[in-house]
């Protein structure tokens, strides 16, 4: 038996964040980070050689997501809306605050 067949599976904690509310002045926000957590995600595999491929292969380094995130699907665009929203949800569980810029 393999050492990762003997491992339990993880689980991580739970975040802790159920109860934090986010006031409506921070879905722009939101919005903005889900944009960027795939462009740097992207940015990342564009470096290590990947490339748009209508199909996802590791061997040939191409991936469908390898797009604009506005041409990503709906339902794309909102597993990094989630991801976002988690951690706007952690940092406002820590105490930290955040606020709109001033010319908005």
């Amino acid at each position: 038996m393999t050492r990762r067949a003997r491992r339990q599976a993880w689980m991580p904690p739970p975040a802790g964040t159920a109860d934090v509310r986010l006031p409506d002045s921070l879905h722009a926000l939101i919005e903005i980070l889900a944009e960027e957590a795939h462009d740097n995600w992207a940015r990342q595999r564009l470096t290590e050689g990947w490339r748009y491929g209508r199909r996802l292969s590791r061997r040939r380094k191409t991936h469908p997501l390898l797009v604009p995130y506005a041409e990503l699907t709906c339902e794309q665009q909102e597993a990094d809306r989630v991801v976002a929203m988690g951690t706007v949800k952690a940092i406002l569980h820590h105490g930290y605050t955040l606020q709109e810029p001033a010319d908005r």
